[in-house]
C-alpha cells in the first residue's frame, strides 16, 4: 500500500483519505518506540516536506535513537529492516518523519515518528490474510460481506508487540473502494 499522504498525529488535519488515523490514534494512544538506526537512503514524500536528507546522519539524533528503540520494541515487524526513505512532514507546527524500509519477510514496514522522538506507530505492509486474527476476519466480513481485501497492513503500536489493529483495502463485489481498519481484539472499527 503506497500512502504518503496522510497526517497521522493527533490534532493535525487529516488529508485524502486517511482522516481516521486521527480517530484511530486516539483510540489506541501513541507508542514510545526505540530507534532503528541504519542505513536510511533518503526521499521526499509527496506532501508539505522538507528536501530529501542524503544522509541518515543528517536525520536529528533523538529521531535515530527512537528508530533504534523502535528495533527493539517492535522485533517482528522491523526484524532485518533495510531503511530506504524518509520525508519531514510538515503538515502544521508539528513535524513528522515517515521512515519506510523492507524487513527479512520482503514487506514495506513505514516508521512514523515526531521530532522529539516519540514513535507514533510501526506498519508492516503486505500481510497475509492467515496471519489476521480469526475474529477480526469475521468482523471484515461482516462488514464488507463479499469483499477480499488487496493489500492488509498490521499496525503496532504502544509497546505492544503484536498488532494492535490491522488495516485491509479493496474492492467490494459492486467495486466499490473500502478501506477499513479494526482493532486486533476485533471490537472497534478506527474508521
Amino acid at each position: 500500500m503506497n500512502r504518503t499522504e496522510h497526517s497521522p498525529h493527533q490534532g493535525l488535519p487529516a488529508t485524502q483519505p486517511h482522516g481516521w488515523r486521527i480517530l484511530r490514534l486516539t483510540v489506541l494512544g501513541f507508542s514510545f518506540l526505540t530507534p532503528i538506526g541504519s542505513a536510511i537512503g533518503c526521499e521526499n514524500a509527496d506532501q508539505k516536506n522538507q528536501p530529501a536528507r542524503p544522509d541518515p546522519t543528517t536525520l536529528p539524533q533523538v529521531v535515530r535513537d527512537a528508530l533504534d528503540r523502535a528495533a527493539r520494541t517492535y522485533p517482528e515487524p522491523l526484524k532485518g529492516v533495510k531503511w530506504s526513505r524518509v520525508a519531514q512532514l510538515n503538515e502544521s507546527d508539528h513535524s513528522l518523519y515517515q521512515i519506510r524500509g523492507t524487513n527479512a519477510r520482503g514487506h514495506t514496514v513505514e516508521a512514523e515518528i515526531t521530532r522529539a522522538g516519540r514513535v507514533i506507530e510501526v506498519e508492516e505492509h503486505g500481510i497475509p490474510l492467515d496471519e489476521v486474527p480469526v475474529v477480526v476476519m469475521v468482523v471484515l466480513k461482516a462488514r464488507i460481506f463479499s469483499a477480499e481485501p488487496d493489500t492488509v497492513e498490521a499496525i503496532y503500536q504502544g509497546g505492544e508487540r503484536r498488532p494492535v489493529a490491522y488495516g485491509f483495502e479493496g474492492r467490494d463485489a459492486d467495486g466499490k473502494k473500502f478501506e477499513v481498519y479494526i482493532s486486533a481484539d476485533g471490537k472497534t472499527f478506527l474508521n
